[in-house]
């Protein structure tokens, strides 16, 4: 509920987040921080909204376009400038329309013809266009959900400009973002959320006032603040005192990824994964950790028969010698095998707006063959479509998903597999299940296998891995042993992108 200028939105731990009339507020938290549901309120407002509540705009990390109409259409989509006046108007009057907004994107500094289709906007355009059409429709608080991860440094500078003009229009502004280091750039006041709790909140003049000395500051600050959870504190002073062994390094890795790059399926000149790599040794079990978009599961899916991506570049090797793993098939002969808590799931939009479930195998084949345009919805969906079909192959057995889980960790030593990989095993899981499933990873390392971990869950990672290798923006920024970790701000710094 907006209080004057100033809109609140509470968490589900303690607290609430701020956004106040000409102001960009940033809220920054990691993937467990509990800002998506910040991000579904906003929706669930916006849809249930009526003429007497404040108009809001999101603009989400999926698009919001239509792609088969044109620019302007997607800006004044439902407001469009009509011929005529009160009740004697007979119909739109797309002169009008067109002219304002292609003055409204010049103005937040968009270059896009209004006439031109929506379907070949870029990501900055994209933006725009969705920002625009919030400031036709009179909103008074725009959210938008990590808005600059998809941008070059030129690019996000102009977003940051557009910003501005919609703050002096005396529009509140909240940016839900992980990377601190841009948002003490642009942002007037920064809050951080962890755990659905927000932890801190900061003025820009605490660390603007002081130049370099404060900023510098305040981000150590803001950066040890996202990631230093009590289950992650726990977990380190756990492995620190000698509560679980670290594995030796082998001489010869039972699994090695090198020059590691994998491209987006619809967008093939979005890069996922660039030029990443990692060993896993017998009986070690190595971790992937990084904030959403990090490319981590992008890379552990990637590697087992391009199950996520496209045009993968590189060499995996098992045993020190070279293997195929461009297929599921090809990757389970190899001597990998995938186990995921909570399997991606795709639905499609094909041209034309019919959306229907699809496999990931089917994905890059639709995609040469210009089936699917550039708005697919080509992230984990929910919904029917969602349910029906999932992107990784079935795990094979019936039962639950945390029962699939177990059971398969639980026979791997006996397998003739030698690495398992495993992508957030325990999401959703309670604690009693995720004991169980921890216990059958370190069977499974005992046994002389090699373990990969793909998880956002820094706690998990910290109990169960002898390394962890930490990915920020598809490229690796460092590693750390949880026996012996680095400071957390360090930590912190290797997660957040820029």
């Amino acid at each position: 509920m907006a209080e004057g200028d100033v809109f609140r939105f509470g968490l589900a731990g303690r607290g609430e987040l701020l956004a106040r009339g000409g102001e960009i507020a940033v809220a920054l938290g990691g993937p467990s921080s509990g800002l998506g549901g910040v991000a579904a309120e906003v929706v669930r407002r916006i849809a249930r909204g009526s003429r007497r509540q404040p108009v809001y705009g999101f603009v989400g990390r999926r698009r919001g376009l239509a792609p088969a109409l044109g620019v302007a259409e997607n800006v004044f989509m439902g407001n469009e400038r009509m011929r005529g006046s009160g009740l004697l108007q007979w119909g739109v009057d797309w002169e009008a329309t067109r002219r304002e907004a292609g003055e409204l994107l010049r103005e937040l500094g968009s270059s896009a013809a209004p006439t031109s289709p929506a379907a070949g906007l870029g990501e900055f355009d994209r933006l725009i266009v969705e920002i625009a059409r919030a400031l036709v429709r009179e909103a008074v608080l725009l959210v938008l959900d990590e808005p600059f991860a998809e941008l070059d440094q030129g690019e996000a500078a102009r977003l940051v400009a557009a910003l501005r003009v919609v703050v002096e229009r005396g529009v509140a502004v909240l940016v839900l973002s992980e990377r601190p280091h841009a948002a003490l750039g642009y942002a007037d006041a920064v809050s951080v959320v962890r755990d659905g709790e927000v932890v801190s909140m900061r003025v820009r003049g605490e660390w603007a006032a002081d130049a370099r000395g404060a900023a510098d500051a305040v981000l150590r600050d803001v950066l040890t603040e996202m990631v230093a959870g009590r289950a992650l504190v726990s977990a380190l002073e756990g492995r620190a005192s000698g509560a679980v062994g670290d594995a030796e390094a082998a001489e010869l890795p039972l699994l090695e990824v090198s020059h590691w790059t994998v491209r987006d399926t619809v967008q093939p000149e979005r890069v996922l994964v660039e030029d990443v790599g990692f060993a896993v040794a017998p009986g070690e079990i190595v971790g992937l950790a990084g904030f959403s978009g990090s490319g981590a599961d992008a890379l552990l899916l990637s590697v087992y028969g391009q199950s996520e991506g496209t045009k993968a570049g590189g060499v995996v090797a098992v045993l020190g010698a070279e293997v195929d793993t461009a297929t599921v098939e090809k990757a389970i002969a190899a001597g990998l095998y995938l186990v995921a808590g909570d399997p991606p799931r795709y639905r499609l939009r094909f041209i034309g707006g019919l959306a229907v479930p699809v496999s990931a195998s089917s994905v890059p084949r639709l995609a040469a063959l210009g089936l699917i345009d550039r708005d697919s919805d080509t992230d984990p969906g929910d919904g029917v479509g969602g349910r029906l079909l999932g992107a990784v192959r079935s795990f094979g057995r019936s039962g639950s998903g945390p029962d699939q889980v177990a059971g398969l960790i639980r026979e791997f030593p006996a397998s003739e597999r030698a690495v398992l990989l495993l992508s957030d095993p325990t999401k959703g899981l309670p604690e009693a299940r995720r004991h169980e499933v921890r216990a059958g990873i370190r069977a499974v390392a005992a046994a002389g296998k090699g373990v990969v971990l793909a998880s956002p869950d820094l706690a998990e990672l910290a109990q169960l891995c002898d390394r962890v290798v930490v990915l920020a923006d598809g490229r690796v920024t460092g590693e750390w042993r949880p026996a012996s970790p680095p400071p957390l701000p360090g930590l912190a710094a290797l997660l957040a992108p820029r």
